[in-house]
């Protein structure tokens, strides 16, 4: 199972239920007299990124100063002259459900000290920022949405971060006296009041590693765990009343799920999951439609499947999603992530994690407001103007969306089955498996051993600081880097499609080696080593790849592993070498050794279905019934059916663009059905999300 950016396939051919099938009626059956759950606000969340981002991402860590959209203007929430909420951002918050804020935003957590966001301006760090912890809290409270705070993983050393954390938990939660100088801080910073902050953290994606950081760190599952306990004891101690999460792994990741579940669970409260999937931009707009549908199920496993490892545990505990939307980091205006597409995704991502059975306690949005993936923008190019007000500059098609769910998604879930769904069939897409049959396939048991090709020596001699020696026969190789200054992910050899496993068939390939990184006594860099494996097409034609990050963290020899889910046209993999987040003149020699390959049939999900619905009983009385056509080129009929209603008409609001991948905001379209005898029949055009609404004469 995969939802990550870095466990990627992709596959390009589709098999569809029949028209026949789809020609009979979907049932939908509503009871408004029969409440399943309350909808909660807290649902309902957001990202902000708001810390020093030097490091991460784009910003080199040699930048001279992190960039002021973050730490002066908070992502754009924030008017640094006004000391508030940015007025134009702030009426648009009032048209969306706004239950949480999590800052500092991801895997700028990385870099967050939070005593240098507090105090007078001129003594903070990070450039003095503007927008520090206190502007961050103030925002929370002038929006009306609870505060969502996430833990330094790789700030600081780890011996440090326990106390770090309970001096954060007394200065935002404690009374401001004696006992407590850091709430005493918190009154001489003028706050008296304790800010109660309920929801915290232990860290980001902490498998991942510092990104571009100097010196690189990356937590094993066993570091994470032993790291989490200290922190979380440490802050329980001062606040018992707190909630504090530990982190399932982005991708697949079984092996650390299962690792820091053992460890953890018993002081955790809830679990982490971040999902961002299918990578979709190297895919069609239909294709890229059914890897959605199909991934949304596929995340329903998913979540099952993290409750039965905490069953296994003896414990059971809710699952905050705070991350999550589809996967797409081209920087361009017509991306996949403005899409309608995935504002159709998120809409019934919400709905699902709604559900009880989901047992979902949180849910952030990443990410409403500027940034890479904000649906909103309120800044060009990243750079805040000296009068900004927060006046949104472009709104994108999620935003209809998310508006639309604030209108339809309140008071309580009701009761709504349907009956007579018809099925679709699915390849593998870019972290989501095929979609296939009438059950769940698990992948071959064993994987069949693969022999490398001769080793591509010459992919380094693209530059004159960097040279390898290695060969197949050796299953070794050794890269020498002498005053290297740029990333570098040269191909060394390839491993070919497994005669056993058919054309057409997705599959897996896993590897398995040892490695070090003996840095030279004169080296003056850093950076991110690593190993990695791609369909040999390349990322931008497939979006099919993966990598072990952190190599370097290894001086002496380590094993490691790796895994990665495949295309169904996949022939080859390239298997490279990754020299990457380079800072200053890299000198030493990375090597690898016992390197071996093996494939196997990868395992598929059943068919998904072409239809859902969700019903939900307003304050007022009124049922909203949300009604999703999955299919992505055919209209579905449906027949809805609510219980104990005699007689009355509806209004519906259908959420439809001929063309799935437009980006622009847009509006819905109004109509009108009747329900005679409390039953009615409509057609959903395909790729739509319909809502009827109406207020029940006879409601129980």
């Amino acid at each position: 199972m995969a939802f990550s950016s870095h466990s990627l396939c992709a596959c390009f051919c589709v098999l569809a239920a029949t028209a026949a099938a789809a020609a009979t009626p979907v049932e939908i059956t509503v009871d408004p007299g029969k409440i399943i759950a309350p909808v909660r606000k807290e649902l309902f969340g957001h990202n902000i990124e708001a810390a020093d981002n030097r490091g991460i991402f784009s910003t080199p860590l040699s930048a001279k100063l992190p960039r002021a959209l973050e730490v002066e203007f908070g992502m754009g929430f924030f008017n640094p002259k006004t000391k508030k909420a940015a007025r134009g951002v702030a009426e648009e918050m009032q048209k969306i459900h706004f239950g949480t804020l999590r800052y500092p935003g991801g895997c700028l957590v990385h870099n967050f000290r939070w005593k240098e966001s507090i105090g007078p301006r001129a003594q903070r760090g990070a450039a003095n920022w503007a927008f520090g912890l206190d502007e961050y809290l103030n925002l929370c409270e002038e929006l009306n949405t609870a505060a969502q705070i996430i833990i330094t993983d790789y700030a600081m050393p780890s011996d440090q971060i326990p106390q770090d954390a309970a001096d954060l938990i007394e200065y935002l939660n404690m009374p401001a006296i004696p006992r407590y100088p850091w709430a005493m801080r918190r009154a001489a910073n003028g706050r008296i009041a304790p800010w109660n902050v309920r929801y915290f953290e232990i860290g980001n994606e902490s498998s991942h590693g510092n990104h571009g950081g100097n010196p690189t760190r990356r937590f094993t599952p066993e570091e994470y765990s032993r790291y989490f306990l200290a922190v979380a004891n440490a802050m329980k101690k001062v606040d018992p009343a707190i909630l504090v999460g530990s982190q399932c792994e982005p991708g697949s990741g079984e092996l650390w799920d299962e690792v820091v579940c053992r460890e953890t669970l018993a002081a955790a409260d809830f679990f982490i999951i971040h999902c961002y999937y299918p990578q979709v931009e190297a895919m069609s707009g239909k294709n890229a439609f059914r890897g959605v549908m199909a991934g949304n199920m596929q995340l329903a496993w998913k979540l099952r499947h993290i409750r039965e490892i905490m069953a296994q545990k003896g414990r059971i505990v809710p699952v905050a999603i705070t991350e999550f939307n589809i996967r797409s980091i081209k920087n361009i205006d017509k991306a996949y992530r403005y899409s309608f597409l995935a504002g159709l995704q998120c809409a019934e991502m919400y709905c699902r994690f709604l559900q009880p059975e989901n047992n979902v306690s949180i849910v952030n949005y990443f990410t409403i407001l500027n940034g890479l993936y904000g649906a909103l923008k309120s800044v060009k190019g990243g750079t805040a103007p000296e009068n900004y007000d927060g006046t949104i500059l472009r709104r994108t098609a999620p935003m209809t969306f998310l508006e639309g769910l604030k209108k339809h998604l309140n008071g309580n879930l009701i009761s709504c089955d349907l009956e007579n769904v018809p099925r679709l069939e699915a390849g593998a897409f870019p972290g989501v498996l095929a979609s296939r049959g009438d059950r769940k396939v698990e992948p071959d048991k064993d994987f069949t051993p693969l022999p490398l090709s001769n080793f591509r020596l010459q992919a380094f001699q693209t530059s004159p600081t960097m040279t390898a020696v290695g060969s197949k026969e050796s299953r070794a190789l050794a890269v020498t880097l002498r005053n290297h200054t740029k990333a570098a992910f040269p191909v060394f050899t390839l491993v070919q499609r497994p005669a056993t496993i058919r054309p057409g068939d997705p599959w897996q390939i896993r590897a398995t080696f040892e490695s070090r990184w003996l840095p030279d006594a004169d080296n003056a860099g850093s950076a991110t080593l690593g190993f990695g494996m791609m369909d040999v097409r390349g990322w931008q034609k497939t979006r099919c790849a993966m990598a072990v990050y952190a190599i370097n963290t290894a001086l002496e020899w380590k094993e490691f592993e790796a895994e990665l889910s495949l295309l169904n046209d996949t022939e080859k993999v390239a298997l490279l070498a990754r020299i990457h987040h380079v800072q200053g003149a890299l000198s030493g020699k990375l090597e690898f050794r016992n390197l071996r390959v093996w494939g196997r049939r990868a395992g598929s999900f059943p068919a998904y279905p072409a239809a859902s619905a969700f019903a939900v009983r307003d304050p007022q009385n009124v049922v909203h019934i949300l009604c999703f056509n999955r299919d992505g080129e055919r209209p579905l009929p449906v027949r809805i059916k609510v219980t104990g209603l005699r007689k009355t008409s509806a209004a519906t609001e259908t959420y439809y663009r001929p063309d799935p991948t437009d980006v622009e905001y847009f509006a819905t379209t109004p109509g009108k059905l009747a329900f005679p005898g409390g039953a009615a029949e409509l057609e959903l055009p395909p790729h739509s999300l319909t809502v009827v609404t109406f207020a029940p004469d006879s409601a129980r």
